[in-house]
């Protein structure tokens, strides 16, 4: 038997470059794994089965196991136990961690023996955020995804994360989104992260898609009204639907009593280490 944590992932910048030829978008994004996770298990089997405590229809990772099995003519076939703890389509990257372990794991099941080109080339083949959850490692993830430099991990202890339970459609956000030019430089951004210089890169960061995913879901906009009575400095990963807050001003206590005035249901969590 395998086993495999598939991390969550927040945004802590993003921005949209271009849109390229091939219908995808050029980003430029930080990225940090968190300590929130799904769990898979895996065990040899005579076909490729799936069990999960949730239905999750058009399963990835189901779609992972036939491809890796196909591409490299393999034999047997696998269980995959999949316990999902990552809201979906919630901008923290659960379908990407959740087919990037698909692939460790099963580089280690079927003795694939892949060597790092292959694991990313096969990553990079499933999605845009999948080679970032391939090593989930703090990162400067840019391009469609496959340009990575590793980072460290901001100074920063517990998370608070809002699912407002909804699912924000990442396709319909990015068809919607006009590309306009920042007031602040990305670059400026990323050096301010390199420098340690906390204080001012969570005053200068943005998400340049959260105006356009706060004007395709005006649930999400309420959502995010709320979170800004509990604190200021209120984040959306991705493009939504999830909220975060990574350096808020106030003590715990103030800020649970908070959300619960505003019916708010935060979720704890750390950055991974």
């Amino acid at each position: 038997m395998i086993y495999e944590k598939a991390h969550a992932k927040i945004n802590l910048a993003l921005d949209v470059i271009k849109k390229r030829d091939d219908g995808y978008h050029d980003l430029k994004m930080i990225m940090v794994p968190l300590e929130l996770h799904d769990d898979l298990s895996f065990e040899l089997s005579n076909d490729i089965k799936l069990s999960s405590n949730i239905e999750i229809l058009n399963n990835q990772v189901l779609k992972t196991a036939y491809l890796i099995k196909e591409k490299y003519h393999i034999n047997y076939g696998v269980h995959i136990t999949l316990n999902k703890k990552i809201p979906i389509g919630a901008g923290l990257a659960g379908g990407s961690s959740d087919i990037a372990a698909t692939i460790r794991g099963l580089n280690r099941l079927w003795n694939l023996n892949l060597n790092q080109t292959d694991l990313e080339e096969l990553a990079l083949s499933l999605g845009s955020d999948t080679l970032f959850c391939l090593y989930q490692k703090a990162a400067y993830v840019s391009g469609r995804g496959e340009y990575i430099e590793f980072l460290d991990n901001p100074e920063a202890e517990d998370i608070f994360l809002y699912y407002p339970d909804m699912i924000s459609s990442t396709p319909f956000v990015f068809q919607n989104h006009k590309i306009t030019k920042q007031n602040q430089s990305f670059e400026e951004i990323i050096e301010t992260y390199k420098h340690k210089q906390w204080d001012l890169f969570y005053q200068i960061t943005y998400n340049a898609l959260m105006p356009t995913a706060l004007k395709c879901y005006p649930k999400l906009k309420t959502a995010y009204e709320k979170m800004k009575n509990i604190d200021d400095n209120v984040f959306m990963s991705g493009s939504g639907s999830t909220f975060f807050m990574i350096n808020f001003t106030q003590k715990e206590d103030e800020i649970i009593k908070k959300a619960n005035k505003n019916h708010i249901k935060l979720l704890k969590t750390r950055l991974k280490t």
